[in-house]
């Protein structure tokens, strides 16, 4: 397989796509492109987030995988799809379909930046309101200290020395959920949620809406990198333990989904806010559906590793001036290669392991449908 996985992974946003519509079309899919009204490519290009439906219009049983949620991890996610597509023949029973939304986040793919044009974390934008006024000692503290920036990049050592502190006076829990929840109160932060939903966000609500209607078993993947052993799939499922929901995940991809909090520092995963995943499972069991949810990660390096990352990505966005090219060109490429390794076999990992989580995924559907 090694040699065979190069040409679903690639080097740009328009590759992707490119590859993307021609597999589409290929397979006869029910395509769409919803095309970004105001922010365009680094060149000018429009940008765009694509679907693509394979199998029955009225399929009761439907599988939804989501890729580019975080701009960077896009280039995986968009292989996994393209390396299903690609070895596509068929469904277990004629009552199946797939939707693929290709780029969840188009311009953080084509900038190489994780969040959107208006630097939101599109992955904690989907909350019923936006507490833009609420802002806790601690919340300002973490902030402030993420945001230590100069002229050649992040402050690494004083964040890093201010974190430790921190968590010695806070405990390690308080801090990495400050860190990752979500805030919607300091714009220019790190892991900001943003003040109303963004286009990203309406779009593929829009989209959910359009194509799950007459669904009764649903299962959606949302694929990401980052956190997790290096190659490895990790399963985080937002379903409340032993509910049905939760019994079906762990029925269909087994007992990972007990692992959730094994990638994190603190030993315990955060309380996560305005995730995608949710919301498209609250839309499909809006609809009357079944649902089986899970994000999946693949693992790339350590935490304080992907926590430079982020910190790069914000440095990138608001200090990045013509003053400094050289210094911006660098950093972009290492946070990107956290997100997205070079290394051939972990891109053969990540294609082998997906294809059996997406059988598994296919087969559990089939037998939804049979009970």
């Amino acid at each position: 397989m090694p040699d065979s996985v190069l040409p679903f992974f690639s080097r740009s946003y328009e590759e992707a796509r490119d590859k993307f519509l021609l597999l589409s079309k290929k397979h006869g899919a029910y395509s769409c492109s919803y095309k970004h009204p105001s922010a365009c490519a680094p060149n000018g290009a429009p940008l765009t987030l694509e679907t693509a439906w394979i199998g029955p219009r009225d399929a009761k049983n439907v599988m939804v995988m989501v890729s580019g949620t975080h701009g960077p991890e896009a280039y995986t996610g968009a292989a996994i799809q393209l390396n299903w597509l690609n070895g596509h023949k068929g469904f277990p029973s004629s009552s199946m379909a797939m939707l693929i939304i290709h780029g969840a986040n188009p311009y953080g793919w084509a900038h190489s930046s994780r969040t959107t044009e208006n630097n939101v974390d599109l992955n904690r934008n989907f909350v019923e309101s936006y507490a833009t006024d609420t802002c806790s000692q601690l919340t300002q503290q973490v902030q402030e200290l993420l945001c230590s920036s100069r002229s050649k990049g992040p402050r690494f050592k004083r964040i890093f020395i201010g974190l430790i502190k921190l968590l010695l006076s806070d405990g390690i829990t308080k801090v990495v959920n400050e860190i990752s929840n979500g805030q919607y109160t300091h714009a220019e932060g790190i892991g900001y949620g943003g003040d109303s939903a963004e286009w990203a966000n309406l779009t593929i609500r829009a989209i959910l809406d359009e194509h799950l209607k007459q669904a009764d078993n649903v299962t959606i993947i949302d694929w990401h990198t980052g956190i997790g052993r290096y190659g490895e799939p990790c399963f985080l499922c937002f379903d409340e333990p032993y509910s049905e929901e939760y019994q079906r995940a762990r029925s269909c991809w087994g007992a990972g989904i007990d692992k959730s909090n094994v990638g994190y520092s603190s030993g315990q995963r955060p309380d996560y806010q305005g995730l995608l995943i949710n919301a498209a499972r609250d839309i499909a069991q809006g609809f009357g559906a079944k649902t089986t949810t899970a994000v999946i990660e693949f693992g790339t390096y350590a935490n304080l590793k992907m926590l430079k990352g982020l910190l790069i990505d914000r440095w990138l966005r608001y200090h990045h001036d013509k003053e400094n090219l050289k210094i911006s060109a660098k950093l972009q490429t290492q946070m990107l290669r956290l997100f997205y390794p070079q290394d051939l076999r972990w891109r053969t990992s990540v294609l082998q392991h997906s294809e059996t989580i997406i059988s598994q995924s296919l087969t559990a559907l089939n037998t939804d449908d049979a009970s």
